[in-house]
């Protein structure tokens, strides 16, 4: 195309016109693409169902995370065609994911479960023949090393401003993620039948669609159901809100989900930090997802003298070590083993002081 700027463009709009007429009746197969790859390996996990119970064997959350790596592949690897896909494309997806933690001082957790969800995502891609046979073995068999994760624990004052500046609906949120350390999912899927305010005992478990009542369906994760307990406070604070299914809505009195949850709860946190700034002396901004309630609350556990076995169970963790590597921060473990020496050493004084009694003169 030649000419000028303004005829360069007017041509170029002409071919495309053309183009679009002549092929307006043609047939294209997109089953070769990533987009269709993508699309159909995300709607067989929605639609796979438990053999036994009948529900959905994926929780929402889950895909969700399937679907987040899918993206961050198709950034760099920028495929179009799935049948073009090759181990080296793969392989440099996660060396650039490497290489960019490195740069954040980030450790490899989110490398490796990018590479977990793309491997299983290529294995089914392989059995239902949109991908041809890859050699996936050293990609499997040579996950990054992790460093030690630092765990974010909120102060007490940054909880208290949380309490004091967020919205009725996000301070409630704030107040069972800190208590009954809630994950993100069970926070915004939880129903008000779910507790008895006479004992502020409430079951986090599986919801059974009801569409009358507007209940979509909705699996815990890897079925962990467990009771936690609420403060009489913070029953109260439940109870303000006059829920009649879900705690938490929009300005539309829709419930929140994977998509909305995260962004009302930063754009709460954003209000809570313009609040600090005008209102408080000597404030800091705070920043912070919802899981971080979650581990600021194993921590506080520990601090308050409780076993890190029982708070392992109540966060409904499968391991000890789980709990202690991602949920408490070091120095609280330090503490806590400090005390808990302390305590044994005073167990046994009485024994050391019959110690020299015993020694034959």
């Amino acid at each position: 195309m030649t000419g000028n700027r303004e005829q360069r463009e007017h041509d170029y709009k002409i071919w495309v016109e053309k183009l679009e007429r002549e092929n307006k009746s043609r047939r294209v197969d997109g089953s070769k693409t990533w987009a269709f790859f993508t699309s159909a390996f995300l709607k067989a996990l929605r639609t796979e169902k438990d053999a036994k119970t009948g529900k959905p064997t994926w929780r929402t959350r889950t895909i969700a995370e399937y679907s987040y790596a899918l993206a961050h592949f198709e950034k760099i690897a920028k495929p179009h065609y799935v049948r073009d896909l090759t181990f080296e494309d793969i392989a440099l997806f996660r060396r650039t994911k490497a290489a960019e933690a490195q740069r954040n001082g980030d450790d490899n957790y989110g490398v490796n479960k990018d590479m977990g969800c793309l491997l299983r995502a290529f294995d089914w891609g392989m059995v239902e023949g949109y991908i041809p046979y890859i050699d996936l073995t050293p990609l499997r068999n040579s996950p990054k090393k992790t460093s030690a994760p630092v765990v974010r624990v909120l102060t007490t004052w940054e909880l208290a401003m949380l309490l004091k500046y967020s919205s009725p609906q996000m301070r409630v949120a704030v107040r069972m993620g800190f208590e009954g350390n809630l994950r993100p999912e069970e926070m915004y899927n939880f129903l008000i039948e779910k507790l008895d305010p006479k004992t502020g005992i409430a079951w986090i478990s599986h919801n059974a669609e009801n569409k009358n009542r507007g209940i979509r369906s909705w699996t815990i994760k890897r079925d962990k159901e467990r009771p936690v307990y609420f403060t009489p406070d913070t029953v109260a604070d439940i109870l303000s809100l006059h829920a009649k299914t879900y705690l938490l809505t929009n300005e539309n009195g829709h419930p929140l989900d994977d998509s909305t949850f995260s962004k009302h709860w930063n754009k709460n946190l954003k209000n809570v930090n313009e609040m600090i700034l005008r209102k408080e002396e000597n404030g800091h901004k705070i920043v912070c997802t919802y899981k971080s309630l979650r581990k600021t609350h194993t921590s506080y556990m520990i601090q308050a003298g409780a076993a890190e076995i029982d708070v392992s169970k109540y966060v409904s963790h499968a391991d000890k070590k789980t709990t202690e590597r991602h949920y408490i921060d070091k120095e609280t473990l330090r503490k806590a083993d400090a005390k808990a020496r302390l305590e044994h050493l005073e167990r046994m004084k009485s024994f050391v002081l019959k110690l020299p009694q015993m020694v034959q003169k």
